[in-house]
């Protein structure tokens, strides 16, 4: 059970790939089949992970590892303990530190029963957007002079934006809409460097945390009023002494003990974003 380890040939060249329009099409060729999130998974493998071997002499690598192990960063860990094993690298025995349960304690929050979120894939949009970085520096620049934050970063400059423009095709560019029915912008954050005891970035598990920002007028969705949120709710989540104090995290909590899906407001409109900018996935070097 554990590992799955796939080596395919793909007769192509990467670039017809990587140009394409289409982020699905990339997804559906190059990414592990019957991955550990899918609804219908039925493997029982906890990682699966499969090399890609194109007609160019490029190669992929693409990992996907259940969230039952840990979070995005701790798929960076396992990325660069193998890379450094295949370097021949590793002088001692790998010793990964699974620290979940000294952070989440089980027997603090049990029972949970995490419900499964099942989605209807027909019903899904997956699109690709890119942000030159002309446009992007311009637009902090902008963002930065009309809120009065200093450097706003680029996942602040560029969630605002979408989180505004999601919000107008939800309710059809009314105000009476949106201020009938609420939205809130879920923002996940890792926590290694945020507990009093810093974590190392090695440590294994789902060590993350949440803010959000809500909207619920039409100045709330004004690209410098929610770039200054956005920041107020990161300060606010640094501020913390304990993750276990933040209520956004007990919210979550208390949503799965009643075996509910968090956030499932049907008064409120959810959006998430998760930022993967500072995961130096591509620094991995296999030799």
């Amino acid at each position: 059970m554990g590992a799955e380890f796939l080596s395919v040939r793909i007769k192509c060249h990467m670039s017809e790939i990587l140009d394409h329009p289409d982020a699905s099409h990339a997804e559906s060729i190059v990414f592990p089949k019957g991955l550990p999130w899918a609804n219908n998974y039925e493997g029982g493998n906890l990682l699966v992970a499969q090399v890609s071997k194109f007609d160019c002499g490029g190669i992929a690598i693409s990992v996907c590892l259940s969230h039952k192990i840990g979070d995005g960063c701790s798929v960076l860990n396992f990325l660069n303990d193998w890379s450094r094993i295949t370097r021949g690298r590793m002088t001692t025995t790998l010793a990964p530190n699974f620290v979940g349960d000294s952070i989440f304690s089980s027997n603090n929050y049990s029972p949970i029963i995490a419900p499964q979120l099942l989605s209807n894939v027909s019903e899904c949009v997956q699109k690709r957007f890119i942000f030159p970085t002309t446009k992007l520096d311009a637009l902090r620049a902008k963002v930065a002079a009309e809120s009065g934050v200093e450097n706003p970063t680029r996942a602040e400059v560029v969630s605002a934006p979408l989180f505004k423009c999601a919000i107008k095709a939800a309710s059809s560019t009314t105000t009476s809409m949106l201020m009938r029915r609420p939205s809130k912008l879920v923002h996940f954050l890792n926590v290694r460097s945020m507990l009093k005891s810093r974590l190392p970035q090695s440590a294994i598990g789902n060590l993350l945390s949440i803010f959000s920002t809500t909207a619920t007028n039409e100045q709330d969705i004004e690209l410098p009023t929610l770039v200054r949120n956005l920041r107020k709710g990161v300060e606010v989540a640094y501020k913390k002494d304990q993750v276990e104090q933040n209520e956004l995290i007990l919210e979550v909590v208390e949503s799965m003990r009643k075996g509910k899906k968090p956030f499932d407001d049907e008064y409120e409109n959810v959006y998430a974003c998760s930022n993967l900018c500072k995961y130096p996935d591509y620094n991995v070097d296999f030799g």
